[in-house]
């Protein structure tokens, strides 16, 4: 797509101009549209004012190319990471910028600058005077041009590049899919590296054994998570069995293979079990197995587990309004309210109308865990993030998640974690 090709979309297509006007009423951030040899082909009405920042800085004697070299700069970084990108332009200012792509050659850019990300009573006195030798009728235009640029806070500029990156997405032929898998898959690669980095980090050497007994241990806790509808806590566990998965078949792509089949099947039935309809759960594990025999590479292998995970769990929610579940979500709750108290079957199972034997049904039906366990690894859970963030000694820590005594919480910490509070305190500090 040429310049005069995307001018033609432009017109063929108003409402992407609709779009692009949207953009700059809802963020107040002057926006072009660029094509790759620098031509404007649209932009917003702050660049025809005669005292825009831009044009006063070429008056002052800022050359446009420092400009230009700033936005094909961060253009290359957009395509490289899959998103917008927020950078600094020239001088003091920001920009955002995301391509606008036709296959997978890029075709233009939207930029969205100039703006601020502090105030300019907030810069520095040597920032506010021109770098050439101006004449004062220049610094005060300068001043009175800087003051018209919009302030944005952080979380603003971070809403603005999503829908920069949403309006590129729109301009796009067919759509900037190729670069969402980028993103996705920098930030799922980041997410396993993690893992596999604690992982490391556990006080113990793995064979191919012991590696096999944390992946089932893992496989109990995401069937729990995702019985339980908890969406984010099953995909954290998620990227450890992706972890422990990738160190035991790394130069196996075949058994990699087989191992995610095992997971996904593993996922289809607790989806099922979960409230998700068994007839589209057999659908879609058919879909689901087909794809996997295309899937080439390991990178692809992980991203389609993580999106097939999303699928199954948007189909439990789809579903999840059974009593069962809502008596379940009470007792979790208060759980989690009272998790350093001395809980009794007895006690959790009044706050539901329930009987002891009714509710310890319940929990092991739809966690596949005993109360005690649940409780006992809710508590370690606060205890984990008590050592990584606090220097309490660990007799105070045992107290204050609901253990009675230091040994007891240290035989319990060890059977879940499997290293000692001490070990994963040491292990937290030298990871930092």
């Amino acid at each position: 797509m040429s310049y005069q090709g995307l001018l033609n979309k432009l017109k063929r297509n108003p409402a992407s101009i609709t779009d692009f006007q949207s953009f700059i009423e809802k963020t107040n951030l002057p926006l072009r549209l660029i094509e790759p040899k620098g031509a404007v082909i649209l932009k917003s009405d702050y660049f025809k004012s005669r005292t825009n920042f831009c044009k006063t800085l070429q008056w002052a004697g800022l050359h446009q190319r420092s400009c230009q070299k700033a936005h094909r700069e961060v253009l290359r970084e957009s395509m490289r990471w899959g998103e917008a990108i927020i950078s600094k332009c020239c001088y003091f200012t920001m920009q955002i910028a995301a391509p606008v792509m036709e296959g997978q050659k890029c075709v233009g850019s939207l930029i969205a600058s100039p703006f601020l990300l502090i105030s300019p009573s907030e810069l520095q006195p040597e920032e506010l005077v021109l770098r050439k030798k101006d004449k004062a009728a220049k610094q005060k235009t300068f001043e009175k041009a800087l003051a018209s640029l919009p302030v944005l806070k952080n979380e603003e500029a971070r809403q603005a590049a999503d829908h920069l990156f949403r309006l590129a997405d729109k301009l796009s032929d067919p759509d900037l899919g190729n670069l969402i898998k980028v993103r996705d898959a920098q930030v799922l690669q980041g997410r396993i590296s993690d893992q596999i980095c604690i992982l490391k980090n556990l006080d113990r050497e793995f064979s191919p054994q012991t590696l096999s007994k944390l992946f089932y241990d893992r496989e109990k806790e995401v069937i729990a998570k995702i019985r339980l509808g908890d969406r984010e806590g099953a995909k954290e566990i998620l990227y450890q069995l992706l972890a422990i998965a990738l160190i035991q078949y790394l130069e196996n792509f075949e058994l990699l293979k087989i191992s995610i089949l095992e997971l996904l099947i593993l996922f289809s039935r607790a989806a099922a079990e979960a409230g998700a309809k068994i007839e589209e759960m057999l659908g879609m594990k058919y879909k689901f197995i087909t794809e996997l025999a295309q899937t080439k590479s390991q990178e692809d292998l992980c991203l389609w587990l993580v999106k097939v995970f999303e699928k199954l769990m948007d189909r439990i929610y789809e579903t999840r309004h059974n009593k069962n579940y809502q008596r379940l979500k009470k007792v979790l709750d208060f759980i989690e309210n009272h998790y350093n108290d001395p809980l009794k079957v007895e006690q959790v199972a009044k706050e539901v109308y329930l009987s002891s034997s009714r509710l310890s049904h319940i929990i092991k039906n739809e966690l596949g865990v005993t109360l005690g366990d649940y409780i006992s690894k809710v508590r370690i859970d606060k205890a984990k993030v008590l050592l990584k963030e606090r220097e309490l000694p660990i007799s105070q820590i045992a107290l204050e998640v609901g253990f009675p005594d230091q040994s007891y919480f240290t035989k319990v910490f060890k059977k879940i974690e499997r290293c000692t509070p001490m070990t994963f305190r040491q292990n937290t500090i030298q990871s930092v």
